[in-house]
């Protein structure tokens, strides 16, 4: 058998002429007897799946060189080899999540992709607010004002809708330029959320809207990354949000609408 068809003998220690004289006699192989529609195919697939590969070896250069899978034989995804397998299940444990919904089927396509949403979809799902973290169910109060909220706020806290000023229908005009620091920012990140307007698309993007597809390139790879570390720092927030509202569900709630209405910030920032 031909050295070009060898099992996973060192490609990246070969010369470059080597490595060239390899890649032309694979692709011979793979295109013998096909007709020129499907020779270009194959050409496509065969480029893409290289650009993967250099991918693999730019993130994860360690996992690259122990890498043991192979780069012909078909992977759980079966329109993608071993190797390229291996770098989408990297890619979704380091980086960002890539193998969730249609995706986790055997014969998905995973070249031109969408991402999954981390924030809830209010316009084609059930609103369970039982089911919520309750930093979500205090910014859709604002969102809605919808008096279902606040029956479920006062069921299950200590509070009474009547001892809350009235929550007005816009919030103040100046309320995103306001310094975002301390307990403010908490609030407003939080309404931010849950109107998806945040400008990182992990957060913004929902399922029931036109989302985007994204490739394989660095400079995707890199956005894509940044942007979802960034949506789950900001999740975070909204999580210490719900603590310091079961501490003192009250006071929070207090704060928040008198930021919503007057800009007014929490008095220990004042």
């Amino acid at each position: 058998m031909s050295v070009a068809f060898s099992k996973n003998i060192g490609f990246q220690e070969m010369s470059f002429g080597e490595r060239i004289e390899r890649s032309i006699a694979y692709i011979k192989f793979k295109l013998r007897s096909h007709n020129s529609r499907k020779a270009c195919e194959t050409i496509e697939n065969i480029l893409a799946e290289q650009t993967k590969h250099t991918l693999f070896r730019k993130f994860f250069p360690a996992e690259w060189e122990q890498s043991k899978s192979s780069f012909f034989k078909r992977g759980f995804y079966e329109n993608y080899s071993e190797r390229t397998n291996e770098f989408f299940k990297l890619v979704h444990k380091k980086l960002f999540p890539i193998l969730s919904g249609w995706n986790e089927h055997p014969d998905a396509e995973i070249e031109n992709f969408p991402i999954f949403p981390l924030n809830i979809d209010l316009c084609c799902e059930d609103i369970e607010y039982e089911n919520l973290n309750v930093s979500f169910v205090l910014g859709l109060l604002f969102l809605f004002k919808d008096n279902e909220i606040w029956r479920f706020l006062e069921k299950e806290y200590p509070i009474q809708r009547e001892d809350f000023p009235k929550i007005n229908e816009q919030p103040f005009p100046e309320i995103w330029d306001l310094p975002k620091t301390g307990r403010h920012a908490l609030y407003v990140s939080m309404l931010e959320v849950v109107d998806h307007s945040t400008g990182n698309l992990w957060l913004d993007e929902t399922h029931c809207r036109n989302h985007n597809e994204y490739f394989w390139n660095e400079e995707l790879v890199v956005h894509l990354s940044q942007t979802y570390k960034e949506a789950q720092e900001m999740l975070e927030q909204t999580h210490i949000l719900a603590f310091l509202f079961e501490s003192n569900p009250k006071e929070i709630l207090l704060e928040m609408i008198d930021l919503w209405n007057l800009g007014k910030l929490p008095s220990s920032q004042k």
